[in-house]
Formats: C-alpha cells, structure tokens, sequence
C-alpha cells in the first residue's frame, strides 16, 4: 500500500510504502504528483519506507518511468528509512536524484527538510 501522509500540503508531499503496491496505487498517487507539478513547478517529497514490495514487474516500471520522466520537476526528497541498505542506495541513486536518506528516528528532520524553503 501507498498513501499520501496527512501533513502533505502544497507542494510539499508525504509518501508511505508498506506491503505490496500495487501498479493502480502508484498511478493514482502519481496523478496527484502531477497536479502538484501543474501548479507549481517543482515539488518536495518525503518518502518513508517501511516494508514492501512491488505487487508486479509492472507496478516497478510504472514508478520507475514516472521518476525518471519528473526528476527535472523535484526540489528536495527525503528517504526515510531503517535498514543500510537503503541508506546505501539513496546515497549512490543521490547522484541522479539528489535525495537525503534519513533514519525513520529522523522523521521530523526529515519532514522539516522537505519543508524548508
């Protein structure tokens, strides 16, 4: 499952992964990413990573082809997360996207960073 966070607001958005996505899921959190886009140019994203997975290859390409196509679009990212090897990831996929990982004991710092101008 994928959901927009309650403290969302603007161009500033929460996104929270746990168990299987869903390609559905994806699509309909990506319309409103769009939205966001459409009015206002460049977004900030937090995106908090508990355990889960892509329900199907086409769920990942999906969330994949949308990144790539909008990463001209985002300001600040913020990865949330508890396990190295997310850490390590955000830190080599920050060469191309630009996000900060942040432990999830670090979710307020993290949403603060996402929300500062």
């Amino acid at each position: 499952m994928i959901k927009i966070l309650e403290r969302s607001k603007g161009n500033v958005f929460g996104l929270e992964a746990s168990g299987d996505i869903s390609k559905e899921e994806i699509l309909a959190v990506e319309a409103r990413l769009d939205e966001a886009i459409k009015e206002y140019g460049k977004i900030n994203w937090l995106y908090v990573i508990k355990s889960f997975e892509y329900a199907s290859l086409g769920a990942m390409y999906a969330d994949m082809m949308w990144l790539l196509k909008n990463v001209k679009h985002f300001d600040k990212m913020a990865v949330v997360g508890n396990k190295k090897w997310e850490e390590i990831l955000v830190k080599a996929d920050s060469l191309i996207f630009g996000e900060k990982y942040f432990d999830l004991s670090e979710l307020d710092k993290a949403w603060e960073y996402v929300e500062s101008k």
